[in-house]
């Protein structure tokens, strides 16, 4: 008897477990995992009926089921995507750019899955699942902060994070890691360290993983706009547009701006009138960046346009800085 007509024909108790939706993505990677298995097996036509029954209720379902030689509940958790850490309000898909990883590091703080990564224009995205061991104190207002090394490298200038609780043993880790170089059109090696709970809370044991990131796909799809222009804004003081880098996931706009009060950032405005605000910026000393949404170049015309940027929201600051269009693509 084979183990599709075993599942098909099981009798399951559902009351000790707890049924969860999975997202369309995660349904997608079940499904792939479930077919990929089938046709190493060459199945009869038959067969593959079943099997493909089988795998739908489980899909259905959401749930772990045990057999005398199978374990769904010992598979690996399929994470949240990273499409829903970027905008949870848009069916979005990165499936071309994304590469997954699916490895697990356990130490005594508990299990740590790195699920996919993405490199985007000047940063690195990370989707990971945590698990804490029994007894390690954790919620979703901490945020592990990895340390990432490119080609042997440390190229990151700053780090963000994210924790969502997905029930009482389980969480979701986005990180969101800008680095100050990328080579983008070869495949990359990242050293990834989470060796940290949360700020100030280091451990040491850390979860590592060493893997490599392909980016010829994103390379293609995406253009680099170099400036190299310093822009007179008026009372003695100027500011140094670098590059612009536009992906299908975003656009980021690299300057330096020395002050360190009176913060200056853009805007970008197509020749239709709409104006695009940043999503986040970082306003430094060392080098500073505007971060959109991602333009299609080939549509129409955009300009940058400066403001004067507040830390608290974004808001232009009528008289302070003097109207000025910088064309991205005369």
């Amino acid at each position: 008897m084979s183990i599709y007509k075993d599942l098909n024909e099981m009798n399951i108790d559902l009351e000790e477990y707890e049924e969860q939706n999975l997202t369309n993505f995660e349904k997608k990677k079940w499904e792939k995992r479930i077919l990929k298995k089938i046709r190493k097996e060459k199945p009869s036509h038959v067969k593959k009926y079943l099997g493909v029954t089988a795998s739908a209720a489980i899909l259905a379902t959401g749930i772990s089921i045990s057999t005398g030689t199978v374990s769904i509940a010992d598979m690996p958790f399929v994470g949240e995507a990273i499409e829903k850490y970027l905008n949870s309000n848009e069916e979005i898909d990165y499936s071309s750019y994304k590469t997954e990883i699916g490895e697990t590091a356990e130490n005594e703080y508990g299990k740590f899955t790195l699920n996919e990564v993405m490199i985007d224009g000047g940063r690195l995205l990370i989707s990971s699942t945590f698990e804490p061991a029994k007894g390690v104190e954790f919620n979703d207002k901490m945020n592990p902060l990895p340390k990432v090394m490119i080609n042997g490298q440390n190229l990151t200038s700053t780090t963000g994070g994210q924790s969502i609780e997905l029930n009482d043993s389980m969480y979701t880790i986005y990180n969101d890691v800008e680095l100050t170089e990328i080579p983008i059109g070869e495949t990359i090696r990242f050293h990834i360290e989470f060796n940290d709970l949360d700020f100030e809370m280091p451990i040491d044991n850390p979860w590592v993983f060493d893997i490599e990131v392909p980016t010829e796909k994103l390379a293609k799809a995406s253009k680099t706009i170099t400036f190299n222009k310093v822009i007179n804004l008026g009372n003695e003081q100027s500011i140094k547009i670098k590059k612009m880098i536009v992906t299908p996931i975003s656009t980021v706009l690299y300057y330096d701006w020395p002050e360190q009060a009176n913060h200056i950032a853009f805007k970008i405005v197509s020749e239709s009138g709409t104006e695009i605000l940043p999503d986040n910026s970082a306003i430094t000393g060392e080098g500073s960046y505007n971060r959109y949404p991602s333009i299609d170049l080939t549509a129409e015309k955009y300009y940058l346009v400066p403001y004067e940027y507040s830390p608290n929201h974004h808001a232009t600051k009528p008289g302070k800085v003097p109207e000025k269009s910088i064309p991205i693509n005369p």
